[in-house]
């Protein structure tokens, strides 16, 4: 009974410190930080309280700011000098970029410079005319690639089904389908298994059908690409797990001929650096062999009920949420660089849209980005909100106008030969991660543990063994993932880091002296254990329910 009343007392005292502390006592702790200094409420904090706060978070991010790693993120941002004047006005580029509008406190003059900079950069026809329908559109993101990718991805589905915008007499907009069915339903997207997992999470909110999902419920047992018929639930990677991380281009070709028989338009996702092994799609490989075929059912160009001008019966979407934004400059190194640097841009007549994030190159201090497509391929808005002053063209509605300034201030303060500088001197920092990475491998390799260090070729990303030790993981901000190899029934733990413009050598050599003391503590632990493998659930999907969508759920890291 004593031991009863103890243990009552002791739930009470619990429960009522986590009372004291609120919320506090409910959201995950980070280290480093105070939660009851941060929390809010019905009454102003005292003034020395707030600058504690202030102090604390100060503190805080500057420290993880020294060691950052695991993600593509340059780090290296100083703009307060140049744009702190920013913070004491709103500011908001509403609209499209290339219409003044009638809010007038924005930076879309700088908007401007930015995207004819990029225009340039990846070979589209500058400037933005809208008379010009081979110029370029785009504008600048708000959120990273991922907002990119949904535009993207939104007006392929609509420019694909045939829909259109006709502006009747009296003025007004309208948004119409086809006045025929003369399209198929099915623009089916294609995508790799090391595709960001925003393309996953895009698909499910446009309620885009996927291959897989086509697949599945109209030609079951009936995949190309697999010995038993089964249909993947994305175009593999080269050589799965084990490979670069670049998709497997005959499978996805193959893939795509079988749908064009059926008359399905192909989506087409490309990743120029993905998200955990920063690898290149070969792009110009994938449109030269997909226009022949393409040709061949009708799918090149089409016309549709409600558009007098062709389109293409596809659409070629780019992913270069990291590697658009840096390859241009190492196509410019010319012999400073021996690799082949792959080609991705509007120099490729078959590329539709491109999206890169600014805020991993050349860097940001909030998360943003720039999609950029032809006019052409452009669907016009389904409303035209007269009080704005502009088309409502891009996707959100009040954008952030601080991260245009930012670019401007960047790209005003270099040129073409030193940012080719820059992205020479990120590749062989690269370069010199991977070498003292595998120099420590060696050292393991000695006792018979393998620490699997690998780096696709050009990748400014090198992946290695998880330490599985949370101090470092935090230390240096690690990105962790499990990769299911062949032939092995548990799946490796790995983590990798991402050498950005903040990133020096000596940081590299941090990191290696802490790995070897946290490999050296693994080991020695997994020594005294005996692993178990891991149980495979066998529980069988009720045929009963029905699935919203078919489209995997494997994180894929950061955009």
């Amino acid at each position: 009974m004593a031991t009863n009343e103890g243990d009552d007392s002791e739930t009470k005292i619990k429960e009522q410190k986590k009372e004291e502390q609120g919320s506090c006592g409910t959201y995950p702790p980070i280290i480093g930080l105070n939660c009851n200094h941060f929390q809010l409420s019905d009454t102003s904090l005292p003034e020395a309280c707030r600058c504690a706060a202030l102090q604390q978070l100060k503190n805080y991010l500057h420290q993880q700011q020294e060691n950052f790693l695991g993600y593509q993120v340059n780090q290296d941002v100083c703009y307060s000098k140049d744009l702190s004047f920013m913070l004491d006005i709103h500011t908001n580029n509403i609209g499209d970029p290339f219409e003044n509008g009638n809010c007038t406190v924005n930076t879309k003059i700088m908007e401007r410079a930015v995207l004819d900079h990029f225009a340039n950069l990846w070979h589209a026809k500058t400037p933005s005319i809208s008379e010009d329908k081979e110029s370029y559109w785009g504008y600048v993101l708000s959120m990273g690639s991922t907002e990119g990718n949904l535009y993207a991805l939104y007006n392929a589905r609509d420019y694909l089904k045939g829909k259109a915008l006709y502006r009747e007499q009296n003025g007004d907009l309208s948004y119409v389908r086809p006045k025929k069915e003369n399209v198929s339903p099915n623009d089916d997207p294609k995508n790799s298994q090391d595709t960001h997992y925003s393309i996953t999470k895009i698909v499910r909110a446009l309620e885009i059908r996927t291959f897989y999902e086509i697949g599945e419920k109209e030609y079951k047992g009936q995949c190309p690409i697999t010995p038993d018929g089964q249909w993947p639930k994305e175009v593999p990677s080269e050589c799965g797990n084990e490979g670069p991380g670049s998709i497997d281009v005959d499978k996805l070709l193959t893939l795509v001929e079988f749908f064009a028989k059926t008359g399905s338009p192909p989506l087409i996702i490309l990743n120029i650096g993905t998200t955990f092994k920063g690898a290149y799609d070969d792009v110009e490989k994938v449109g030269r062999c997909l226009i022949p075929m393409l040709k061949k059912y009708g799918l090149d160009e089409r016309t549709v009920a409600c558009d007098a001008n062709k389109r293409t019966g596809y659409w070629i979407h780019v992913d270069g949420a990291l590697g658009a934004s840096y390859l241009p400059y190492l196509q410019k190194a010319g012999g400073d660089i021996k690799e082949n640097i792959p080609k991705f841009d509007f120099s490729l007549p078959y590329v539709h849209s491109i999206v890169t994030s600014a805020h991993k190159y050349p860097g940001c201090p909030m998360p943003s980005g720039i999609y950029m497509t032809k006019r052409k391929y452009q669907i016009a808005p389904p409303s035209n909100p007269e009080y704005i002053g502009s088309q409502d063209t891009t996707f959100a509605g009040s954008r952030n106008a601080i991260s245009p300034a930012v670019l401007w201030c960047y790209y005003s303060s270099t040129g073409d030969k030193n940012e080719t500088n820059k992205a020479i001197q990120v590749e062989r920092t690269a370069k010199y991660a991977e070498k003292k990475l595998r120099e420590l491998d060696e050292e393991f390799q000695k006792d018979g543990h393998n620490l699997w260090v690998k780096r696709t070729p050009l990748a400014l990303t090198v992946r290695f063994r998880d330490p599985e030790e949370a101090t470092i993981i935090f230390k240096y901000s690690l990105s962790q993932m499990s990769l299911k190899y062949n032939g092995e029934s548990t799946p490796r733990k790995y983590v990798h880091i991402f050498i950005m413009q903040s990133v020096k050598e000596e940081k590299i050599d941090q990191l290696i002296k802490d790995l070897r003391s946290a490999y050296k503590k693994l080991f020695l632990e997994q020594k005294k254990v005996v692993e178990q493998p891991m149980p495979v659930s066998t529980v069988n999907e009720n045929p009963h329910i029905q699935r919203v969508a078919f489209v995997p759920l494997d994180g894929r890291g950061f955009l």
